[in-house]
C-alpha cells in the first residue's frame, strides 16, 4: 500500500467520520464512537466550518452525543479498555498532538507537545500505555515519510522510541496481553514488511520477509495469529493491483494465505472469539463490500457494499461504512450501518449529507 506522504494525514482523519442524529437519550450498555464533519440535522450544525469533531451513540443509532467542540480537526478516537477515556488525535495547537479526554467528552488533557504530526493512538490492553505514530524525528518537517513509534503512560510521561531508525512506521496494534507490539515498517529492506517488538523497544523481530509490501497486521484475541495484508500475489499488470489477507503465527511461522480472488482486499478485523474475520474488498476504486470467512480462509461469505467493518462487543453484529444510493466517494456522504454477523437485519444508523465513518464499538462503562 503506497500513500503519498503530502496526503497522508488526511487520509487517516477521513478514515474517521460519521452521520449524526440530534438526541439526548442516555447511552445504553454499548457505545458506538464515530466522526463527522461539517454535518447539519435539524437546524444543528455538527464539525462546525467543516472541522472533525468525535460524537458517541447507542448501537440503534439513538443517544447522539458530540463529545468534542472545537474550530480544529479531532479525529481517530480509540477508547481505553475500561471505557472511562478517549484517546485521540487533535490540531487544534497548530499540528497534530495526542489527547485524551473523558468518554463523556470532559478533562481533555494533551499528552503530546512539540512541532510534529502525532497520528494514530492506540490503549494497551490494560490501559496503562498509548502507542501511537510521529514523525518527530523527520527532519523533513512537512512529510511523514519517517514516521516512527512512540509508547508512552497514558499521562502522556515516560516516552520512549520503539524502533530508532529512519523508516515509515504504521499501524501499531498491541497484542492482546500487552506485551508486544506488532506494526509494519517499510525502509529497511525497501518495501513494507510486518515486524513485532516488546512494548519496550526491545526484541524486535522481522516477521515477514518478502519482495512485496505486507501492512494492516491485527493479532487473533488469543494472541497467536496476526492477520495482514500483502500484494505477494497481485497481479500487477494494472493499478491499483489487488490485495490479499494472510495470517502467520504470532513468531512469523505457519504464513496462511486466506483470501484468493483478484480484488483489493483490506482491513481485517478478528471476531471476539477469533473464529471469524471480517475485512473489505472491491475491485480498484470501486465501491467495496463487506466480506466474512473463518480464521482458516473457509467459508467466506460476501455481504453488502461497505468498507472499515467493525465487530460488536458479543461479535453478533458487524457496523460498517458505506455509501448509500448514488453516494459520492469524491463529495463524501458516508453513512454507518450495522447488520448482523450472517448478514441479516441491515439497518442504517446515520443519515445526512456528511462524510460519517465508525471508530469503534465498545461496552460503556
Amino acid at each position: 500500500m503506497r500513500i503519498a506522504a503530502a496526503s497522508l494525514i488526511m487520509a487517516m482523519i477521513l478514515l474517521a467520520l460519521p452521520s449524526v442524529a440530534c438526541g439526548g437519550e442516555a447511552l445504553q450498555g454499548e457505545r458506538i464512537v464515530f466522526t463527522a464533519s461539517d454535518v447539519s440535522f435539524n437546524d444543528t450544525v455538527y464539525g462546525r466550518d467543516g472541522k472533525v469533531a468525535i460524537y458517541a451513540m447507542n448501537p440503534d443509532g439513538s443517544g447522539v452525543k458530540q463529545l468534542t467542540n472545537h474550530n480544529a480537526d479531532d479525529s481517530h478516537p480509540d477508547l481505553s479498555p475500561d471505557g472511562q477515556r478517549i484517546a485521540f488525535i487533535s490540531n487544534r495547537d497548530g499540528n497534530f498532538e495526542i489527547y485524551a479526554m473523558n468518554a463523556d467528552g470532559s478533562d481533555v488533557i494533551r499528552l503530546t507537545n512539540n512541532a510534529a504530526a502525532d497520528l494514530q493512538p492506540a490503549w494497551s490492553p490494560d490501559g496503562q500505555r498509548i502507542v501511537y505514530v510521529s514523525n518527530r524525528y523527520d527532519d523533513r518537517s512537512d512529510s511523514l515519510l519517517a514516521t516512527e513509534i512512540h509508547v508512552m503512560n497514558s499521562d502522556g510521561s515516560d516516552l520512549i522510541r520503539l524502533v530508532n531508525d529512519d523508516a515509515w512506521q504504521s499501524a501499531p496494534a498491541w497484542s492482546p496481553d500487552g506485551q508486544r507490539i506488532a506494526f509494519a515498517s517499510r525502509g529497511r529492506d525497501g518495501n513494507s514488511e510486518i515486524y513485532a517488538a516488546n512494548a519496550d523497544g526491545t526484541e524486535i523481530t522481522q516477521l515477514t520477509n518478502h519482495d512485496a509490501g505486507d501492512w494492516q497486521p491485527a493479532w487473533s484475541p488469543d494472541g497467536r495469529r496476526i492477520a495482514f495484508v500483502s500484494d505477494r500475489d497481485a497481479d500487477r499488470s494494472g493499478y491499483p493491483s489487488d490485495s490479499e489477507i494472510y495470517s502467520m503465527n504470532a513468531d512469523g511461522s505457519d504464513l496462511t494465505r486466506l483470501t484468493h480472488n483478484d480484488l483489493t482486499n483490506r482491513s481485517p478485523v478478528w471476531s471476539p472469539d477469533g473464529r471469524r474475520i471480517a475485512f473489505s474488498a472491491s475491485r480498484g476504486h470501486a465501491h467495496s463490500s463487506i466480506w466474512t470467512m473463518n480464521a482458516d480462509g473457509s467459508e467466506i461469505r460476501q455481504f453488502f457494499g461497505g468498507h472499515n467493518p467493525i465487530w460488536s462487543p458479543d461479535g453478533q453484529r458487524i457496523a460498517f461504512g458505506n455509501y448509500p444510493g448514488d453516494g459520492d466517494i469524491i463529495r463524501g456522504d458516508n453513512e454507518i450501518y450495522v447488520m448482523n454477523s450472517d448478514g441479516s437485519g441491515m439497518t442504517q444508523l446515520t443519515d445526512n449529507d456528511a462524510d460519517d465513518w465508525i471508530e469503534a464499538w465498545e461496552s460503556a462503562p
